[in-house]
């Protein structure tokens, strides 16, 4: 045997002259193999005035005068003015100055360096990574069984249901930073949310009515000339009623008041009202006619006054039922009124 086994590095021969060729050439190929850093393992075209003492991994695609001749992954050993070919054994190690990265040699190619089958770890569910606070040495950090739960699950939507989220999906919110709660699987939030911008939302695309409890709920009473309520004069009537939810409404009514042909009218009064037959004076929830007597319906067989009282917000802290009501000061004949009463959720 003329060469070691490992390394082949060439044996002193009993009685060899010039002993100083040979331990020379060893200590070269030692300088290039020993803590084996090399310049590149991308570089394709042989450098023109390389270090001496430069060590390239020789791509696929390499070319130059001595390059050409090496094998793919074997090294390139640039020494005394001139390029001298080392074939890597399977287990070498290099560090790639330009990519600043730890390669392996598998036996075939160099591979980036298989750290995972090296590092060890105590214990089932242990990771690798910092327990502590700041820079420093990697620790094992245990692995929860939730979050071993969320490692298995196969895709986001297995992850959603470990979570307890059902079927809903999150959105990415930008730069902003902010919080928002996630969706449960009927895409409902619970609870109070505060968006600190503006808040853009689709409206419906066809004739449908949002749902109870939903913003734009409308609850509503009508009631025709056929079914009027006949009131007496100077008493409060019920003209028809709704019953509302917790929450902020905007609450509006049309109050048609309908006489007789000789009906003498001093008052009328439209009324929104939280209690039975009773007049509610706040300022917005109610619309009055006071004039001096008059005859709505002279000359025909009777006559028609509207009063209108437009959106007036009524916040509830439990489901209360809304009254439209009515009064007419009236002599001679009769009076009647019909109408709608009707509520918008706000909020």
């Amino acid at each position: 045997m003329s060469n070691t086994t490992n390394l082949l590095l060439p044996y002193l021969a009993v009685g060899q002259a010039q002993k100083h060729v040979t331990v020379n050439e060893t200590l070269r190929k030692l300088d290039a193999i020993v803590q084996l850093s090399v310049t590149s393992a991308s570089t394709a075209s042989q450098p023109a005035s390389p270090v001496d003492g430069a060590v390239y991994i020789i791509p696929a695609g390499k070319t130059g005068a001595d390059w050409s001749a090496f094998a793919n992954d074997s090294l390139g050993y640039y020494r005394d003015g001139a390029w001298v070919e080392i074939t890597p054994r399977e287990g070498w190690l290099a560090y790639v100055k330009d990519t600043d990265q730890l390669v392996a040699y598998s036996g075939s190619a160099w591979v980036g360096f298989p750290a995972a089958k090296i590092l060890t770890v105590s214990a089932t569910d242990k990771l690798l990574g910092r327990a502590s606070s700041g820079a420093g040495a990697a620790e094992e950090v245990a692995c929860t069984a939730a979050g071993r739960a969320l490692i298995d699950d196969a895709d986001a939507s297995a992850q959603r249901t470990t979570l307890g989220l059902g079927t809903a999906a999150t959105q990415n919110t930008g730069t902003s930073g902010a919080n928002v709660p996630l969706l449960n699987g009927a895409n409902a939030w619970s609870g109070a949310q505060t968006v600190n911008a503006q808040l853009v939302g689709k409206g419906t695309a066809t004739n449908d009515n949002a749902s109870a409890g939903y913003l734009g709920e409308i609850v509503a009473s009508t009631v025709v000339v056929g079914s009027q309520v006949s009131l007496t004069s100077a008493a409060v009537a019920n003209i028809t009623s709704i019953s509302l939810t917790a929450g902020d409404w905007d609450v509006s009514l049309l109050g048609i008041f309908n006489f007789g042909s000789t009906t003498s009218i001093t008052r009328l009064f439209a009324n929104i009202s939280q209690v039975s037959a009773t007049l509610d004076a706040t300022p917005g929830a109610y619309a009055d006619f006071t004039t001096a007597a008059m005859v709505p319906g002279a000359g025909v067989s009777g006559g028609l006054i509207t009063l209108a009282v437009p959106p007036y917000r009524v916040s509830l802290a439990s489901t209360t039922t809304i009254y439209a009501v009515a009064l007419a000061n009236f002599t001679v004949s009769t009076c009647a009124v019909y109408g709608r009463l009707a509520a918008r959720r706000v909020r």
